[in-house]
């Protein structure tokens, strides 16, 4: 929704033609993805300068999970038109879905599509993206230990609960070496916990964990930012392992309950994902004041702003 511009990473400048007006930025954002077996959505909305939106008054994340920004119901581009081109070939016109504020198509992707998105809105510049939806790369489960860490206490704002033993997890991938390939890595401990011997069940987990491997550091993240260590990114690409099996560990406490569990996926993503997901991670610790140089988040949206990305997954349970 905010104005996210240029991008200035090493080989992927994405130069915009700014053009605003006294009425503030003129043009559109756009953000979707492509996920395989899923019904391809995206979410369509008038583009605004960052001094232009209000800062949020939900008291926590939670809150703001639970109920939609009401600036974000003001800048939806309800009567956008919108259209899907699959492989060049098979068109698909999108539909407004006012429940969800964002507009659905009947089209599930598959690996390999080729995926084309076409917005035209009334006195705004249309604009256009693509994409390739990537295949789906092996991960294996090689085995998992747990080990007492004394003295633990969660960190960061968003920390929770949980206890102070430690499952560290072995994996290893298999990367093909026809191509560059690009990973984001996710690690989700879970436990069911009733809460005061109440019937109620309260899901406790946490996306949050670590690893000593190098394919995690990221020396542009200086600071740590919600419960996320500093230089640790769970997004990484395979240029110390193109076309090799690579096996690696990861660690995440377990929760307070019953059924401790971790759930493990492997996404494959696109490029353009890949280095929007980068450069919003560096936003997000940047200081933004007068005195800081900017972070121009990435987008491959011709003519305007948001990500058209892509991803595939592999997805595994690990039983504590």
């Amino acid at each position: 929704m905010g104005c996210m511009v240029i991008l200035l990473m090493p080989g992927c400048e994405h130069m915009i033609d700014f053009q605003g007006s006294e009425n503030g930025l003129q043009g559109i954002t756009v953000n979707a993805l492509a996920v395989p077996d899923t019904v391809f959505t995206a979410a369509i909305s008038r583009a605004y300068l960052f001094t232009e939106v209000p800062a949020l008054n939900y008291i926590d994340y939670w809150e703001y999970e639970a109920h939609p920004d009401p600036f974000y119901e003001k800048a939806v581009l309800s009567e956008a038109e919108v259209e899907l081109v699959v492989n060049e070939q098979e068109k698909y016109t999108m539909r407004y879905d006012p429940l969800h504020y964002n507009f659905t198509s009947d089209y599930m992707p598959r690996s390999g599509d080729r995926i084309t998105l076409r917005v035209k809105a009334e006195d705004l510049e249309s604009v256009s993206a693509e994409t390739i939806v990537p295949n789906v790369q092996l991960l294996e489960i090689l085995g998992c230990e747990k080990y007492y860490k004394k003295e633990y206490i969660g960190e960061g704002p968003l920390s929770d609960i949980s206890q102070d033993t430690v499952a560290h997890i072995t994996l290893r991938l298999t990367d093909p070496g026809d191509e560059r390939n690009y990973y984001r890595l996710k690690v989700r401990s879970i436990a069911h916990d009733k809460r005061g011997g109440s019937s109620e069940v309260i899901l406790q987990y946490s996306d949050i964990y670590t690893s000593s491997d190098v394919i995690f550091m990221d020396e542009q993240l200086t600071r740590g930012y919600g419960g996320w260590v500093a230089h640790f990114s769970n997004i990484f690409d395979d240029h110390l392992f193109n076309g090799k099996e690579y096996t690696f560990s990861v660690e995440t406490h377990l929760r307070y309950g019953e059924h401790p569990h971790a759930v493990i996926e492997l996404q494959s993503i696109t490029r353009d994902l890949y280095y929007y997901l980068k450069s919003v991670m560096l936003y997000r610790i940047t200081d933004q004041d007068a005195y800081t140089e900017a972070i121009q988040i990435h987008s491959n949206i011709n003519s305007g702003w948001g990500i058209l990305g892509g991803l595939s997954a592999e997805k595994h349970t690990v039983y504590f």
